[in-house]
């Protein structure tokens, strides 16, 4: 099977839209590192086909339902909540956040202060802080959306001012690092934040775009109100600003080039390319203008049958056509003292070094994989360049794999991201019963963890690219069956993986990550959810697929299931749901299905995304999907025959994933766009477990750990998150403190007092304060506690014993064995001790010699 992966791979992607058309397939040895999925094809138009329509096939809502505007609203209400007053604690259920330490995910943009402290924008991660040789820190859990845009001003004495910003429009400003938000004022409602400049003078220059409207705004006050300049009509345009003077801004559109030198308030024109464009991306150098009177270098790369890159050296009055970027995806950056020195990218970085005549990759993706602290990741999603306080740059490359940094013009990079910034991105993780974990992520490849630090983990990369969809058939990770876009990925092994890559099944319509459930009664075995069912069967180290079931889930044309699960109480009854939300049930292991009479979603308007049979009722059974036309969860109680709405309490999102509760309570959590749920069997609506300590993101995953009593959440943008459920004193669970007071349950005599705990001072009151039970126990009978009782062994043995003399035991517990002579004292036996005892005994046996003697017993001395 894997002999045949080189083709394979390649042409199963090839319908998919996946693959640039000139990329080579794999081979053998480069198993390991599958293309990146995130935006493979070619960037000019179709960034990423074939994922962005499953995004939005996953999202399906009512014609003219915009589902992005609902979840930015349900984002905004998450950052609204927290800036009320925390409610009361319920009990002792909390978040705990476990890693990835080591693999980071996307970041977009990157600032660095004069001191040397870096920030750095994520996508759905936040905001992060580094100081000059410090840790990360997260900045930004409290705000939605991540932070595409980053601006910064320092002020003297105080923080630095912040301005994130996301690209579909969303504006945020603190001053305390993070613990406040404001949103600034006089900006409308955006669709499209296309440019962030803070200038030299520290004005804030900002592109947005309205559903297709350009205009140009700027703040005088560092970002707390702004207000609109002029409209750039329906071109998207773009701005640049010398980062060594104030005033001047350059500005190309529909216009051409024009330029203003009174911080936009008047504007000149300047010249146009000779070629028609319907899309602008400019940037500049300011080095060595002053051998081209006073002007920088305008590199400008412009899209319309190609994207070319256009070069002016006198303000923008005459352009000349340079180097084609053939891989591009809107990220451009010139240095401040090189004018030669040009980059770009898209799948990966290109750099010029003759004024944008040429444009040459800089890393090639692949040796990533093996050198991850000096090789750049694929995939760029921004540049950054900041002057490094000696009159050098430092260049900030930030990809999917985190950010880097060179000072060196990109000859060599440094990964900033290997330790501590935690923005990973999951589809989906599994937990073994042995406490390894697998995760599936986002350009981040398969990983495992290694080990944990105080409960953060570190993960090793297996296999590169995006996997989702974990299932492993008995709770470990033996075997592990998962999905990458073309193959299914197959681990074998624990603690020594193996991995294998299986085709999908031929002339196959399925979801662009396609679930797969391991089939419990046969490991091994697997099952593919497709338009039909499949069932991959195990035998002598390969693998046949074969078709399950006759029934035909595609009612519509591109309709595939999109979800299946089989009941842990009854192995036999199994549940599917569709793209479209039409629910299936079968009471024979998959084989036959019965499409349910009422089905609850009602149609079109639901794909469902997770299924969840309950784990001692085989007729119980939930799902969620997108809740944008219906509602986002449903249960039935008859085996699938009917289902009812069960999303009060829910806004309108997308359920990413159930699980049920392991404390045998009947809990059920989900993982929606922007936060994480809990509801109850007898409870009237969800309620919203996010709280203040878990960040706002999303919860893609969220699995149920049975030793811990425990929801784990794999997040999308900020990693791995465990929410630890009370089991109302039923039981200890390894891994939780419930009390806090910093010992683990199964070190702890009560984890529901904090005051009670090893190490806390204690006295002798019957109350064991310090876990050292035997301390306040009475195990001899006595009355007297073992910390007031020399031996509570023995009941003879306490303060108030009878002591005997001479047995060497301590009765009476005043630390010694009573002598015999001290006993004679206390009782007026003798005044010699034992010393007069023998002197009696030894008259007594003298007279009785002589006695003897005297007689003619004993011979004359």
């Amino acid at each position: 099977m894997r002999s045949t992966l080189l083709l394979s791979v390649f042409f199963s992607l090839i319908p998919l839209g996946l693959l640039w058309s000139d990329w080579p397939a794999p081979t053998r040895e480069s198993r390991r590192m599958p293309l990146p999925t995130e935006n493979r094809m070619d960037a000019k138009r179709e960034k990423s086909k074939a994922r962005k329509a499953w995004f939005k096939e996953r999202h399906r809502a009512p014609d003219g339902v915009d589902w992005l505007a609902i979840e930015r609203e349900n984002g905004a209400a998450q950052f609204r909540k927290r800036k009320l007053p925390s409610p009361p604690a319920t009990g002792a259920e909390r978040w705990v956040e476990r890693g990835s330490t080591n693999q980071a995910g996307r970041s977009h943009s990157a600032q660095r202060l004069t001191d040397g402290t870096l920030y750095v924008g994520s996508a759905l991660g936040g905001l992060w802080k580094q100081p000059p040789g410090g840790e990360w820190a997260p900045l930004g859990d409290n705000l939605y959306g991540g932070v595409h845009w980053l601006g910064v001003t320092e002020q003297e004495g105080a923080l630095p001012i912040i301005l994130a910003g996301t690209d579909w429009g969303s504006i945020h400003r603190t001053t305390d690092d993070g613990q406040n938000w404001e949103v600034p004022s006089g900006l409308p409602a955006m669709s499209e934040l296309r440019r962030m400049i803070v200038a030299p003078d520290e004005r804030v220059y900002l592109i947005t775009g309205s559903w297709g409207d350009y205009r140009l705004y700027r703040s005088d006050d560092r970002g707390a109100s702004f207000q609109k300049l002029r409209d750039l009509g329906g071109t998207p345009p773009d701005l640049w600003t010398p980062r060594d003077q104030d005033g001047l801004l350059y500005l190309y559109g529909d216009n051409g080039l024009e330029y203003s030198e009174d911080e936009g308030d008047t504007w000149i024109e300047a010249g146009t390319i000779s070629e028609e464009a319907g899309k602008f991306w400019l940037v500049g150098s300011e080095a060595g203008a002053e051998q081209f009177g006073g002007h920088p270098r305008l590199y400008l790369l412009a899209e319309k049958s190609g994207t070319w890159l256009w070069i002016s050296d006198d303000g923008g009055q005459t352009w000349t056509k340079g180097a084609r970027a053939t891989d591009y995806w809107g990220n451009l950056e010139a240095s401040r003292i090189d004018r030669d020195l040009f980059v770009c990218g898209g799948f990966e970085v290109y750099r010029s070094q003759d004024g944008g005549q040429s444009l040459n990759r800089a890393y090639d993706w692949t040796v990533y994989y093996n050198y991850p602290a000096t090789s750049l990741h694929a995939d760029l999603m921004g540049l950054d360049v900041e002057p490094d306080g000696a009159g050098g740059e430092l260049w900030y490359i930030n990809t999917d794999g985190g950010t880097y940094v060179s000072s060196d013009g990109l000859d060599n990079v440094r990964n900033l991201s290997m330790s501590g910034l935690r923005i990973s991105q999951y589809y989906s993780t599994l937990t073994s019963v042995r406490g390894n974990i697998a995760a599936g992520s986002q350009d981040q490849g398969y990983q495992l963890s290694q080990d944990d630090v105080d409960g953060l983990y570190s993960f090793s990369q297996e296999v590169s690219g995006d996997y989702g969809h974990l299932s492993s058939p008995d709770g470990t990770l033996e075997w592990v069956f998962s999905t990458y876009p073309g193959f299914i990925l197959v681990q074998q092994g624990e603690d020594r993986p193996r991995m294998d890559y299986l085709d999908f099944p031929s002339g196959a319509t399925s979801a662009w990550l396609p679930p797969v459930v391991a089939a419990v009664e046969t490991p091994g075995d697997f099952y593919f959810p497709a338009d039909k069912l499949y069932r991959y069967v195990y035998s002598q180290g390969r693998w046949s697929p074969e078709l399950w079931s006759a029934q035909d889930f595609a009612v519509r044309r591109d309709e595939y299931l999109s979800a299946l699960a089989f009941s842990p109480a009854d192995p036999l009854r199994a549940y599917a749901v569709s793209s479209y939300g039409v629910l299936w049930w079968s009471e024979d292991r998959g084989k036959t299905w019965n499409k349910s009479s009422d089905t609850g979603p009602g149609g079109q308007y639901f794909y469902g995304t997770a299924l969840l049979p309950s784990r001692t009722d085989p007729l119980t059974a939930w799902v969620g999907g997108s809740g944008y036309g219906s509602p986002a969860v449903y249960k039935t109680v008859d085996g699938g025959k009917t289902w009812s709405a069960w999303a009060e309490g829910l806004p309108d999102t997308l359920v990413y994933g159930l699980a049920e509760a392991p404390d045998g309570s009947g809990r059920i959590a989900a993982g929606t766009e922007t936060a994480a749920y809990l509801r109850g069997p007898t409870d009237a609506a969800w309620i919203d477990i996010t709280g203040s300590a878990a960040p706002i993101t999303t919860y893609w995953s969220v699995e149920a750990l049975v030793a811990e009593n425990t929801f784990r959440f794999g997040t999308y943008g900020r990693g791995i998150w465990d929410y630890q459920l009370d089991p109302e004193h039923t039981g200890c669970y390894p891994v939780q403190d419930f009390d806090g007071d910093g010992t683990l349950c199964t070190e702890d005599c009560d984890d529901h007092d904090a005051t009670r705990h090893p190490g806390a001072e204690d006295i002798c009151d019957a109350v064991d304060v310090n876990c050292d039970l035997t301390e306040e126990a009475d195990e001899d009978g006595d009355g007297y506690l073992a910390c007031t009782d020399c031996d509570d062994t023995r009941a003879t043995l306490n303060p108030k014993g009878s002591e005997v003399c001479g047995d060497g035991l301590d009765q009476n517990c005043d630390g010694r064995d009573l002598a015999c002579k001290e006993a004679e004292k206390s009782c007026g036996c003798s005044s010699g001790g034992e010393l007069g005892w023998f002197g009696l005994l030894g008259m007594v046996a003298v007279g009785r010699r002589f006695r003897r003697r005297a007689a003619g017993a004993l011979p004359p001395r």
